[in-house]
């Protein structure tokens, strides 16, 4: 297509140049003319002036011969010129023929070649198109033989489930029965009964303290984290009912840390519901601190209840720092155990001189009837009604792990009894004092003094 359209261009460029060719001599022979008329315009005149006639007509056919002779001449050149253009348009012709001429036989080939190709492929075709029908024919007679094995497993099935489906039955109403007795044996364990909520927990005929769910139970060392928790149980109480009382029931704890111990004092203080400290068995160092400056409590007769001053085995690198130490001791003694003797009505002088004179140690323990008489508590109880204990307890829940786990915040081992001295006292916060009962420590200080 693009040889096609080369040599039509060819050719009207070639008609183009003739046309301009002779419209070029055309207009140079017409100038020649003109300039020779011009000249023959003028003879005449000279030869007016010369009377001769006879030159004047000899000169105007030797004018017309010689315009004839050069536009001869012109025409054999323009004859010539065209002449070269057609054989080059011929040449163009033939050139375009023998293009379309290869044309036709490429495009021959090509066919040629596609019609051969199109056989293979129908060939191949037919060949796969039977292949696909024994296939077919082979995956049928397959398909029949997996149907009848289908058809003897779905028979199996169905008799196997309706064996399930009975044994199932029988399962679920052997599971609703054990359901039921588990139930029962549940609600056996439980109590459907409220707490008992009163104002004055004391009844004074029996001598008994009912306990209501408002229990907070402190055992094991104070610490910073475990006084917090039991903060946060007094505001939780609060904010439930401010007018029935909380109580903290202290089953054994030694004491522990001082800033823990003013924390659960502020907090039983500043309660707007009352909150009254039960000792059940043995409450010593801050344990007692707030079991006496408590707003109210109660012991069992034979609970232990255990008084001494602060002790520290202080170890500091001059003799500047350990009389600093010495002086925030004394501090914190004289606000915890100035509180305590003026409860007792006596002066700090003189409960120091008791501490000592009831123990070389400085330790002064007494019974809760006697605590009583000295107003570190301030009712003996004859016994406890916990009225929110509605579930039968579980032994698994009182085992020398759980008691540990309970008691010091540990995770001790089977095989391993931790010691008091490492799950009991934990690092201390800055200008802090572990205010516990320690007398394995006391007796070291003693041998070492």
């Amino acid at each position: 297509m693009f040889g096609l359209n080369y040599n039509c261009r060819l050719i009207r460029l070639g008609f183009s140049c003739f046309i301009s060719l002779t419209c070029h001599n055309i207009a140079l022979a017409n100038k020649t003319k003109d300039k020779k008329k011009e000249v023959a315009v003028v003879s005449p005149t000279i030869q007016k002036k010369t009377n001769t006639n006879g030159t004047d007509t000899a000169g105007k056919t030797k004018l017309q011969h010689d315009l004839e002779a050069e536009n001869a001449l012109n025409r054999a050149r323009l004859e010539k010129q065209l002449s070269t253009i057609i054989a080059q348009i011929e040449q163009l012709r033939l050139k375009r023929e023998r293009q379309r001429l290869d044309k036709e036989i490429e495009n021959e080939h090509v066919r040629r070649a596609h019609d051969k190709a199109m056989l293979l492929l129908n060939m191949e075709q037919e060949k796969l198109t039977i292949e696909l029908a024994l296939a077919q024919a082979k995956c049928m007679k397959e398909m029949e033989a997996y149907h009848t094995q289908l058809t003897e497993l779905d028979k199996k099935i169905q008799l196997e489930k309706g064996q399930a489906q009975l044994l199932q039955e029988t399962s679920h109403r052997l599971k609703a029965e054990i359901e039921v007795l588990q139930a029962t044996n549940t609600r056996d364990k439980y109590i459907q009964k409220k707490p008992i909520y009163l104002k004055d927990p004391l009844i004074k005929q029996s001598n008994t303290l009912v306990l209501s769910d408002r229990c907070i139970e402190l055992n094991g060392p104070i610490t910073p984290w475990k006084a917090n928790y039991i903060v946060d149980q007094i505001d939780y109480f609060n904010n439930q009912n401010k007018e029935y009382p909380i109580f903290l029931v202290i089953g054994n704890s030694p004491g522990g840390v001082v800033t823990a111990g003013y924390n659960i004092l502020q907090a039983i203080e500043s309660s707007k519901a009352p909150v009254y400290v039960v000792v059940k068995s043995f409450a010593a160092s801050m344990a007692a601190m707030i079991t006496t400056l408590a707003t109210k409590s109660y012991a069992y007769p034979n609970a232990t209840i255990l008084h001494h001053q602060p002790l520290a085995w202080f170890i500091y690198g001059n003799l500047r720092e350990t009389k600093e130490a010495y002086m925030r001791l004394d501090k914190i003694w004289k606000r915890l155990g100035g509180r305590v003797a003026k409860k007792m009505g006596i002066s700090l002088e003189t409960f120091n001189k008791k501490l000592y004179e009831k123990s070389v140690y400085g330790d002064w323990e007494e019974y809760g009837d006697q605590a009583k008489k000295l107003k570190w508590v301030d009712c003996v109880i004859n016994g406890i009604q916990n009225s929110a204990m509605s579930s039968l307890p579980d032994s698994a829940d009182y085992t020398f792990e759980q008691f540990i786990k309970h008691y010091y915040n540990a995770n001790p081992t089977k095989a391993i009894e931790p010691s008091l001295e490492e799950m009991a006292y934990n690092k201390l916060a800055p200008h802090d004092v572990n205010y516990c009962y320690r007398p394995d420590h006391k007796a070291q200080m003693m041998d070492k003094s």
